[in-house]
C-alpha cells in the first residue's frame, strides 16, 4: 500500500536511515518494546521497527492475565511461579490502571483430581513464593458459598470451591505503554516497517534493510547489535542469520460473548470435559465474557494463524458444561481472536502442547541476540536480562531501572489502589457516568481526563463509536496523534479493540473512522478506501472459523 507519510512519520525515516544506533530491536511485541525501554533508561541509542503494529501479533492475543501459573505449580516449575507472582505483584504496582486483581474460582465436582485439601496446600506455597505480598489470600468454600459466588454454575456433583487472587490487563496497551515510554525517552520506534536482510560486515551482523510498508521505502539501519524479539516469528529472523529453529509454537484461540448471555463474576478455572486441560470463563467489562483457551500445536506461518470451526465448538462445549443453563451456540459468539505462544521445543518429542516449558531462552553471538519463549507476565525481566547482555557486549555497565519506574498511565497512582480510584470519581460529571470514567482510566490511567477532556471539545469528538461502548471519536484522534497509529486496523483492533468488543466487530463505524483518519493524514480516496479493505479483512480472519 503507498501512501501519504505524515511529517512526524517522515522525520523517524529519515533519523533510522542516517543515524547509526547503539541497539536495533527487531519486534514490537510486549518483549521488544520492554527491550527497548529497558534500554533507552540505560542510555543506549535505541531503535525499534515492527513489521506490523505494536502487539499485533502475539502480544495482543493472549489471554489477557497477568499471573503466576497456578498450573505450572502443579508441573513443578517452582522458578517460574516464583518469577512470575513476583512480577504480577510488580506490575499491578508499576501498571496499576492496567493491571488489575481478579478473582479466580476453581470449583470442584466429584471425581475431580483436585481435592480441595490439596488445592488449598498449593494455594499457599503458591502466595508463600511472592512472600503472601500479593491482593488477598485465597479462602476455601462449602457447596453453598460456591454458588453464591457463582449463581449460574452447574450444582450437580458441585462439593466446593476456591477463591484465589490473580491479575488481568489489556495486553496491547500494556505493550503501547512501554513503547510510548520507550519513546518519550528518546527510541525510535516505527510500527508498519519490516525487517529484511541482514546487513553485515564481515561475520558481524551491523544493521538490517527495513521496508516502510506504508511508502515502500527501503533503507539500512545500523546498529551495534541487532535483537532478534519477533515471538512467533524468531526462527524466521534466525533464518536469516543462518540460525537453526528454536520453536515448537502452539496456537491458542479465545472467543467473546454477551455477558447477559454468560454472566460470570469471577474467572472460573476448567477443566474441559473431554481432555481435562484447564481453560477459563473472564468476566472482561463492558458488558462482555471470554471464554479460552485452547492449545494446540501449529505448523503453518505465523501470519496464517486462524481459529477453526472445531476450536470454537471445543471452547463452547466447556462454556456449557460449566455454565449448563446458558445453552451457548455459535450465534453467541460475538468475535475471537487466535495467536501463537512462542514456546521452546521440547526435549520430549512426544509431549503434548500444554506439557511444553513457558521459560525463555537468550542465545547470542558478537552484534546479533534472539530471545525466545517466555510469557506475558515475565516480559520485564526478560527485556532486562536481553538489555544485561546488550550491555556486556558493548563493554557498558548500566543496570535495569525498570522495577521501579511505573508505566506512562500509572505516574502518580503507585502507591495506592485508593489514589487511583480517587482520580476516577473526580472524572466523574454531568457528560461522564461512574462507568465511563472507570472504562477511561482503565485505558489511559493518568491521561484520562486530558482525553474525556478531548472527547467533549465538540460535538463530533463527543460522537459514540458503538451504542454499548463508552469510546467516542475525539479517541481517534488521540490513537493518531499520541499512541503512534497509523492505519484504520491499529485503532479499532489495538488503541480501541471494537474488533474485539463491538457486535458488529466495529464495521459499521469503520467507514467513518476511516474518513476522520482521511481528513487529519490528508490519505488519497485510494488509501482510504485500501484501509477499509484491509480492515474488513482482519474481521472476516476471525470470522472464518464460520465457513
Amino acid at each position: 500500500m503507498t501512501a501519504v507519510v505524515d511529517s512526524a512519520r517522515a522525520r523517524t525515516l529519515k533519523t533510522l536511515a542516517n543515524e547509526p544506533f547503539d541497539l536495533l530491536v527487531i519486534g514490537g511485541g510486549i518483549t521488544g518494546a520492554g527491550i527497548a525501554r529497558d534500554a533507552v533508561l540505560r542510555g543506549l541509542k535505541v531503535a525499534l521497527v515492527e513489521k506490523d503494529d505494536f502487539a499485533s501479533g502475539t502480544s495482543s492475543k493472549s489471554t489477557k492475565l497477568i499471573h503466576g501459573g497456578l498450573r505450572y505449580l502443579e508441573q513443578g516449575e517452582l522458578k517460574l511461579v516464583f518469577e512470575s507472582v513476583n512480577e504480577r505483584n510488580r506490575l499491578m504496582r508499576l501498571a496499576r490502571h492496567l493491571v488489575r486483581p481478579l478473582p479466580f474460582l476453581v470449583a470442584r465436582y466429584r471425581g475431580d483430581r483436585r481435592w480441595l485439601v490439596t488445592l488449598d496446600l498449593g494455594l499457599w506455597l503458591y502466595e508463600a513464593l511472592c512472600f503472601f505480598g500479593g491482593y488477598k489470600n485465597h479462602r476455601t468454600y462449602r457447596t453453598q458459598k460456591t454458588l453464591e459466588l457463582e449463581p449460574a454454575l452447574r450444582s450437580e456433583g458441585l462439593s466446593g470451591g476456591v477463591l484465589y487472587y490473580d491479575a488481568m490487563t489489556d495486553d496491547a496497551r500494556l505493550t503501547l505503554e512501554n513503547a510510548l515510554d520507550a519513546s518519550a525517552s528518546g527510541a525510535v520506534l516505527l510500527n508498519h516497517a519490516r525487517a529484511g536482510r541482514l546487513v553485515t560486515e564481515g561475520d558481524t551482523i551491523s544493521g538490517v534493510t527495513v521496508t516502510d510498508e506504508l511508502s515502500r521505502a527501503s533503507f539500512d539501519v545500523r546498529a551495534k547489535l541487532v535483537v532478534n524479539a519477533t515471538g512467533p516469528w524468531s526462527d524466521e529472523v534466525r533464518a536469516l542469520a543462518g540460525e537453526p529453529p528454536l520453536l515448537k509454537p502452539t496456537k491458542g484461540i479465545h472467543l467473546v460473548v454477551d455477558a447477559k448471555r454468560l454472566p460470570v463474576n469471577n474467572a472460573l478455572v476448567m477443566t474441559h470435559p473431554k481432555d481435562k486441560r484447564v481453560m477459563f470463563t473472564i468476566p472482561w467489562g463492558l458488558g462482555r465474557t471470554a471464554i479460552g483457551t485452547t492449545d494446540t500445536f501449529f505448523d503453518g506461518k505465523p501470519d496464517t494463524v486462524e481459529p477453526t470451526a472445531d476450536d470454537v465448538a471445543y471452547l463452547l462445549e466447556a462454556g456449557n458444561h460449566y455454565y449448563p443453563d446458558a445453552k451457548l451456540t455459535t450465534a453467541d459468539v460475538i468475535s475471537t481472536w487466535s495467536g501463537l505462544r512462542p514456546l521452546l521445543k521440547p526435549p520430549d518429542a512426544g509431549a503434548g502442547a500444554s506439557q511444553v516449558s513457558r521459560e525463555h531462552v537468550i542465545v547470542e553471538r558478537p552484534g546479533f541476540i534472539t530471545i525466545a519463549g517466555g510469557k506475558l507476565t515475565t516480559y520485564r525481566t526478560m527485556a532486562a536480562e536481553v538489555v544485561d547482555r546488550v550491555v556486556a557486549q558493548l563493554g557498558l555497565k548500566q543496570a535495569s531501572t525498570t522495577d521501579d519506574r511505573p508505566l506512562p498511565g500509572a505516574a502518580g497512582f503507585m502507591e495506592s489502589d485508593e489514589a487511583l480510584h480517587a482520580f476516577t470519581r473526580s472524572l466523574e460529571g454531568p457528560s461522564v457516568d461512574a462507568a465511563t470514567a472507570r472504562a477511561f482510566v482503565e485505558m489511559y490511567g493518568g491521561r484520562a481526563k486530558q482525553v474525556l477532556a478531548r472527547c467533549h471539545q465538540a460535538p463530533d469528538t463527543a460522537a459514540r463509536l458503538d451504542d454499548e461502548l463508552p469510546w467516542m471519536m475525539g479517541q481517534v484522534d488521540e490513537a493518531l496523534d499520541h499512541e503512534l497509529a497509523e492505519t484504520l486496523d491499529d485503532v479499532l483492533s489495538r488503541r480501541l479493540t471494537l474488533v474485539l468488543r463491538a457486535k458488529d466487530q466495529g464495521l459499521g463505524i469503520a467507514p467513518a473512522v476511516a474518513a476522520r483518519m482521511a481528513s487529519r493524514r490528508g490519505w488519497t480516496a485510494e488509501r482510504t478506501a485500501a484501509e477499509l479493505e484491509g480492515y474488513r479483512a482482519a474481521v472476516a480472519s476471525s470470522r472464518r472459523w464460520q465457513r
